[in-house]
């Protein structure tokens, strides 16, 4: 269990820095928090983005998904 642990921990930290440069990668959205609080007028649903930023979009996604997962794994597995 120990080697499994630590297997599961240098992969969660792998994804981590991935995760951390893939949202640094995505260009920021023009209205910026304005409009996550309700100050703007346009609404773009999600499966609207296309292209480039489309795939770093859903990549983000499934590393975050796996990201979380890693957590969890993490908090279950027995470190000695």
């Amino acid at each position: 269990m120990f080697i499994l642990f630590w297997t599961v921990f240098v992969v969660f930290i792998l994804v981590s820095v991935s995760l951390t440069g893939i949202i640094l990668m995505q260009e920021p959205k023009e209205s910026g928090l304005g409009e996550g609080l309700g100050g703007g007028g346009g609404m773009q649903d999600f499966s609207s983005v296309r292209g480039t930023a489309g795939g770093l979009h859903r990549l983000t996604i499934w590393l975050g998904i796996i990201w979380g997962l890693l957590a969890l794994a993490l908090a279950v597995i027995p470190r000695a």
